[in-house]
C-alpha cells in the first residue's frame, strides 16, 4: 500500500474507504465524517485497477488529487482490488489498528449479495471468516436493507444518513449541462469542472 498521505501515530483503529471517486462527492465526505464518531481515522484508499472496469475519463493520479483537496484525511493507493484484499493491506501496512471497512448501504449489499462464483456455503464461509476480522461500518439509505442475520453482527450502522448523491449522477449532469456544483466539495468545483467538463475531455486530462 502506497501512501500519499499517512495516517496519525497513535490511531487505535481506521475505516478503510475504499472506491473509484469518480469524483469524489459531499455524500463521500459526509459518510467518512460520520464514521469518525466510531473510528480514529478515515483512511481513503483507491485500488491501482478494478475488478470489473477501468480507470476511463479521469485517470487515478487525477482523481488522487481531488481526494487530497477535498478532505484532509489519509489518502492511499492499493495493489489489491477487493474490499476484503484492500483491508488485509491496510492492516499489514499500519502494523495495530483495529481496521473496519467503510461504505455505504448500496456497497455493503452488493458485498454481501455479490455471485462470487462459489457455492453457497463457500461464499458464506469466506464472507464471515473476513467480516470476522474487518467488519463494515455504514450508513442507511432511503431505501432500508435488511442483512442476512448470519452477517448482521459485523455490520455497525452510524447513527447518520447519507445524501442521494453518487458520483454517476454528478457525472451526468456535468454532461447534460446540468447544476452540479453543489454535489461536490467546495475545494474541489473548479477542479472538477476542468477534469470532467468539456474543456478538461479536449484537452485529455
Amino acid at each position: 500500500m502506497h501512501f500519499l498521505r499517512r495516517t496519525k501515530k497513535g490511531t487505535r483503529s481506521i475505516a478503510v474507504f475504499c472506491g473509484a471517486f469518480h469524483p469524489p462527492t459531499v455524500a463521500h465526505v459526509s459518510l467518512a465524517e460520520a464514521a469518525l464518531s466510531r473510528v480514529d481515522e478515515v483512511l481513503w484508499v483507491m485500488p491501482e485497477s478494478f475488478p470489473h472496469k477501468r480507470y476511463e475519463r479521469v485517470p487515478m493520479e487525477a482523481r488522487l488529487g481531488l481526494l487530497l483537496e477535498a478532505t484532509d484525511h489519509p489518502v492511499a493507493v492499493s495493489k489489491g482490488n477487493l474490499f476484503f484484499d484492500v483491508a488485509g493491506e491496510a492492516e499489514q501496512a499500519l502494523q495495530g489498528p483495529e481496521v473496519l471497512l467503510l461504505m455505504g448501504e448500496d456497497g455493503a449489499r452488493r458485498l454481501v449479495e455479490w455471485e462470487y462464483g462459489w457455492k453457497q456455503e463457500e461464499t458464506e464461509r469466506y464472507l464471515l471468516e473476513n467480516l470476522e476480522r474487518h467488519r463494515l461500518l455504514s450508513a442507511r439509505r432511503a431505501a432500508l436493507w435488511e442483512p442476512p442475520e448470519k452477517f448482521s453482527p459485523y455490520i455497525e450502522w452510524l447513527e447518520h444518513h447519507a445524501p442521494e448523491i453518487s458520483s454517476t449522477v454528478v457525472r451526468e449532469r456535468i454532461d447534460a449541462g446540468g447544476n452540479w456544483e453543489n454535489l461536490v466539495p467546495a475545494a474541489i468545483r473548479r477542479r472538477v469542472g476542468v477534469l470532467y467538463g468539456s474543456t478538461g475531455q479536449e484537452n485529455g486530462q
